[in-house]
């Protein structure tokens, strides 16, 4: 399997990080989008979209980075990362859905009004903090739904957020943010990444 992937945005992390916290047999390929590999004809033939996360399984291409996640789970059941009786992927699907239709447009929104949207997200997080009650994570268990939910958090837009007012989303934010795959997939500008090399040294 091969993902083809644009890793600094939070669409394209949250694959990588899945991947990367349960050592999946996966090549993860990045994208060159300024050189236009996005635009040729052969990728085009994968993803009629030109856009990533694309996951090329055989003959099969897979792109949308939630339908990537519940595959890759799966395919690969070891990980317990999706719920396999009915109610438990409903719930699982929810999340995935609100993801994608919700939460993303209310990141978004901070670049235009910021002021405004934070007023705006306050129901986000107080849904986040009940859901948080009483769990680690968001659907109990480690699942797809954290790598799908978490990165949003992590991006530009989502440090932006107050996370203080909101203990348990706070909690699980940092929580998420010591995972494997999201510690392996944390972007650093190439200024960052000379400078933590030459500290190290």
């Amino acid at each position: 399997m091969k993902l083809y992937s644009f890793s600094i945005t939070p669409n394209n992390r949250k694959v990588e990080a899945f991947i990367k916290h349960f050592d999946l047999p996966v090549e993860i390929h990045s994208m060159g989008f300024r050189d236009g590999e996005n635009k040729t004809e052969a990728y085009l033939k994968m993803n009629p979209l030109g856009k990533a996360p694309l996951l090329v399984d055989g003959d099969f291409h897979l792109w949308e980075s939630n339908a990537i996640l519940t595959y890759l789970a799966t395919k690969f059941p070891q990980t317990n990362a999706l719920p396999t009786d009915p109610q438990g992927r409903a719930d699982v699907d929810r999340w995935l859905h609100w993801q994608g239709c919700h939460l993303i447009q209310g990141i978004i929104a901070f670049r235009d009004d910021p002021e405004q949207a934070a007023e705006d997200f306050v129901p986000y997080l107080d849904l986040l903090d009940g859901q948080l009650e009483g769990r680690d994570f968001l659907c109990g268990d480690l699942s797809v739904v954290d790598f799908a939910v978490s990165p949003y958090t992590m991006s530009k837009m989502g440090r932006k957020i107050d996370y203080s007012g909101h203990p348990n989303l706070a909690a699980w934010r940092e929580r998420c943010l010591k995972l494997k795959g999201i510690v392996a997939t944390e972007f650093r500008r190439p200024d960052e990444t000379e400078t933590a090399s030459t500290a190290r040294a």
